[in-house]
């Protein structure tokens, strides 16, 4: 065979080659052609997935056997099955929770105190259990607490959770000796310990931590009230209004059937929960958390 009809050979088969693979390459780009074609109407209306943070907040919201449970818990179920949306609820400390809802979409805190700073950053649903009184805490005996009012507590040394509508509550007030705690149960041992007089947070929260043995029953006492609270679920500003409006539109219709109380029409939690116990009116059963007030 010439060298002229080597090349002519080898040059057939190569381009046979190249052929094939070109064929191969449009077919994949055919079968690609219906998902590339997808308006962009169709992925925008496609069904979200709400991710469900609370805290461990007993009675309200806590884990037990690898399941979220709790008072608010169970309110917003209610509601997420009813507007029809997949979800899931996991419990987060509450300042990684805080920092989450404000930063992602679709996603819903379970029970967050209303305040109308908060009003501004997030977009509310419903109140999902009763209402909460503040009070100034400190040990039982201290002779040298003496306060009328809120504003007579600026004199002592003061610790609440971080990030919390308790927090925001003290520095809108300009209290001068305030400690942030990333987990409450440090308040309580600090005021054990001497290291802060005065732990703002409420008669529900102090009854749960006596339950769990955190605290002495009747070592912890109130010394003031600050104000009450109504914890409420909120959607992150990023969430489309429409899920927002979906989501509220189910919670006001089991309200209306009577599958939801009107929390806003029950008494506040107060200090008879130290004394009646969780389990009355204010509880259920359930093992303890760390957090409370957010």
């Amino acid at each position: 065979m010439s060298a002229h009809g080597a090349r002519r050979r080898l040059w057939r088969g190569t381009n046979g080659i190249w052929c094939a693979f070109a064929a191969i390459l449009l077919a994949c780009r055919a079968a690609a052609a219906p998902l590339a074609a997808m308006p962009d109407s169709e992925a925008e209306h496609a069904e979200p997935h709400i991710q469900v943070i609370a805290e461990s907040w007993y009675p309200y919201s806590y884990e037990e056997n690898g399941v979220v449970l709790g008072r608010a818990t169970a309110t917003v179920r209610k509601v997420m099955e009813r507007a029809g949306f997949d979800y899931d609820i996991a419990l987060y400390p509450w300042p990684r929770a805080y920092r989450m809802a404000q930063e992602r979409e679709n996603l819903l805190v379970s029970a967050m105190v209303k305040t109308p700073e908060r009003e501004q950053a997030f977009q509310f649903v419903g109140q999902v259990m009763e209402g909460d009184r503040l009070y100034f805490f400190g040990i039982k005996g201290r002779a040298d607490i003496k306060l009328a009012q809120a504003d007579d507590a600026k004199a002592f040394r003061i610790a609440t959770s971080q990030d919390s509508a308790m927090m925001d509550y003290l520095v809108a007030h300009e209290f001068p000796d305030v400690q942030p705690l990333f987990d409450i149960r440090l308040g309580f041992k600090q005021l054990r310990y001497g290291r802060i007089d005065l732990l703002l947070t409420s008669a529900v929260n102090v009854a749960a931590h006596v339950r769990t043995g955190d605290i002495e029953p009747g070592s912890v006492v109130p010394y003031a009230w600050a104000f009450d609270a109504a914890p409420h679920m909120a959607f992150s500003a990023q969430t489309s209004p429409q899920v927002v409006a979906r989501t509220r539109e189910a919670y006001e219709s089991l309200v209306k059937e009577g599958q939801i109380p009107v929390f806003g029409a029950q008494p506040f939690c107060g200090m008879d929960v130290l004394t009646s116990g969780l389990q009355q009116g204010c509880g259920a059963d359930g093992d303890g958390g760390k957090g409370g007030d957010r």
